[in-house]
């Protein structure tokens, strides 16, 4: 998939900083543009100047460092809110989404555009109100539902047309064009890339032409014509020299690879294949070289260079691996960044809470000057607190709907982890056992008792490995929770988590399977915590018996895990309590039940959970 064009992105930017100007395209690298803005950013003072430079400069880190993005977009965030300046508030939301977005982090992304929307209505800023739909749609697409995509990008073109905000609307007319290129409707796909493209050369956006031109080339490619492709792929690549557009020129080199292993040229597919791993690597767009990497590697294991190939499969393991930690760096950020975003929603909660009061002690005073004034502002007073109490409970709403995208995306993630282990790295630890065997064979008899030994040694150390492998694997993703229920899954977790009978587990099930399994999200909720809570005593307890007790009765399940290690004071749990422990109260607390911690120094530990079943129960079939 084509990412948004990050020129027409920072032309976004500057035209929201100066209302009426058509900004050109950049001519100077990103690093010498951040080194400038770095040097204002040293000498300026806290004031709206320096909230500018803060978003200028993580739109500059976006592609090639999100985090570091995400930062300078928390710094003027704060600074914007200090200054009680809006605007700035407003374009700093819609920076720090795009930056989660680039991090891959979309529930934060897809908050926080919603954020910079309802700001942007408040304050009658309609610039920010189309890049934000324009944002959500992106991150829509990012995520393949096209068809909501298209919504975001509809409304946003029509207040661009109705505002004959051309410069605005050249963006978005690549990705209206692109969403339906992905639905496979190549007409409507062509139609709206080569208006966008009209657009680009009569507002002179040299990064959206560059980025629709490739975009036209896939479309013709995908369309059965292979010489228009070419053509474009072709003009893409020329207007793209000097230019920071590593994105389009990775598509368009490797849209140009395809074409010639189709047209049965495998010489020019390896040499175009090359030529995008190397303006990926010049351009540190990491997506691209996992993407070059992958056809790379295919193209050489159809070749038979199997050396080859390993060494590309290799690249875009690591590629996958970087892209992961920063993916998990981000996450972290982005909880942080949900947090200062609740205390906030908490503090407008006040603020709105002081307003009201107020109102009400002027309705008191006015009812006592004038009964039929004080009937007319009632009935106003009446009308705005119906609002308030509608968007309280939309802001509810949402806040629980965020809380079930992180739940979810958690659980997505870590199936995607555990596949990636088993079916990535399994096989590669796979290959490389067959491999060492095959060296054993092909040295006898020949090779030593020395070096018989450390080839046995080798294969027990891939061995292991494996078996860790797998272990990881199937933790982060329990097939027993998917067939079984929570209670076979429990059953299994605990049986794996002390093979050597060091610990002993001592678990009892009271009417589990009377009425049937939990929902799904509730059983994936309850099995995680549990697993945190063992897990807490098998690093820090030093215990060596752990009860665990499952009861379900009417419309409430108990849980209580308890321990004989070295305990704690629950007195001080408030000020000590770690991570593990704030997400098992936060999971617990999603689902609508309660915790309580008991213990003492050198007594063990209680732990026991209370979660309400109403509405959350499914038969088995």
């Amino acid at each position: 998939m084509l990412s948004l064009k990050p020129g027409a992105f920072f032309l976004l930017l500057l035209l929201l900083a100066q209302p009426g100007a058509i900004p050109r395209a950049r001519a100077q690298h990103p690093s010498a543009r951040a080194d400038s803005l770095q040097h204002l950013l040293a000498a300026s003072r806290p004031d709206t100047n320096r909230v500018e430079y803060l978003i200028q400069l993580a739109w500059d880190r976006t592609d090639d460092n999100p985090l570091a993005a995400i930062s300078y977009g928390r710094q003027s965030l704060a600074l914007a809110r200090q200054l009680h300046f809006p605007v700035g508030q407003c374009r700093s939301l819609l920076m720090l989404g795009w930056a989660f977005m680039r991090a891959g982090n979309y529930p934060i992304a897809v908050q926080t555009q919603f954020e910079a929307r309802h700001l942007a209505e408040r304050i009658g800023f309609i610039g920010g109100i189309i890049h934000a739909d324009n944002a959500l749609g992106y991150a829509y697409a990012e995520q393949g539902n096209y068809l909501a995509a298209l919504g975001y990008y509809r409304r946003a073109s029509a207040c661009a047309r109705q505002r004959h905000d051309y410069v605005l609307l050249t963006p978005i007319l690549g990705n209206i064009g692109q969403a339906y290129q992905q639905l496979g409707q190549a007409d409507s796909a062509r139609r709206y890339l080569r208006e966008g493209y009209a657009f680009d050369r009569r507002f002179h956006d040299r990064h959206s032409e560059i980025g629709d031109l490739s975009l036209l080339g896939d479309v013709e490619a995908g369309s059965g014509h292979p010489a228009e492709a070419r053509h474009y792929y072709q003009q893409s690549i020329n207007r793209a020299q000097s230019m920071p557009v590593s994105y389009a020129l990775c598509r368009a080199w490797l849209g140009l690879s395809r074409l010639a292993g189709q047209a049965g040229q495998p010489e020019q597919a390896l040499a175009y294949g090359r030529e995008a791993l190397r303006a990926s690597r010049q351009g540190g767009y990491a997506k691209g070289l996992f993407e070059a990497s992958s056809y790379l590697a295919t193209i050489f294991s159809a070749r038979g260079d199997h050396a080859q190939a390993y060494s590309s499969l290799a690249a875009a393991v690591a590629t996958r691996d970087s892209l992961f930690s920063k993916a998990k760096v981000a996450q972290m950020q982005a909880l942080a960044f949900g947090e200062q975003m609740r205390q906030q929603a908490l503090a407008e909660k006040r603020l709105d809470s002081v307003a009201e009061r107020r109102q009400r002690l002027l309705l008191g005073c006015l009812l006592g000057l004038a009964l039929a004034a004080g009937f007319a502002y009632l009935l106003l007073t009446r009308r705005q607190l119906r609002r308030e109490v509608e968007f309280g409970q939309e802001r509810q709403q949402l806040e629980r709907q965020r809380a079930a995208a992180v739940l979810d995306a958690e659980e997505t993630e870590r199936r995607r982890i555990g596949a990636d282990l088993h079916d990535g790295v399994g096989q590669l630890l796979t290959a490389a056992k067959l491999n060492l065997h095959a060296l054993g064979e092909s040295l006898l008899p020949a090779h030593s008792p020395e070096q018989c030994e450390l080839l046995d040694t080798a294969l027990s150390v891939v061995d292991e490995s494996f078996r860790e492998v797998r272990n990881i694997s199937h933790n982060l993703m329990p097939n027993a929770l998917r067939r079984g229920g929570l209670g076979s899954a429990v059953r299994d977790f605990l049986l794996k988590t002390s093979p050597d009978g060091r610990l002993r587990f001592s678990l009892s099930m009271v009417g589990m399977d009377d009425n049937g399994r939990l929902a799904p999200e509730m059983e994936a909720v309850l099995f995680r915590v549990i697993q945190e809570l063992v897990q807490n005593i098998v690093k820090h307890a030093a215990a060596t018996e752990v009860t665990l007790h499952l009861g379900r009765q009417g419309n409430e399940l108990t849980v209580l895990v308890e321990d004989n290690g070295v305990g704690f004071e629950a007195g001080n749990l408030d000020h000590a309590a770690g991570i593990g422990l704030k997400n098992i109260a936060s999971r617990v607390a999603y689902l609508g039940g309660s915790v309580h911690f008991d213990g003492r120094p050198g007594h063990g530990t209680s732990v026991s959970l209370e979660i309400p079943l109403p509405g959350l129960l499914r038969r088995t079939a």
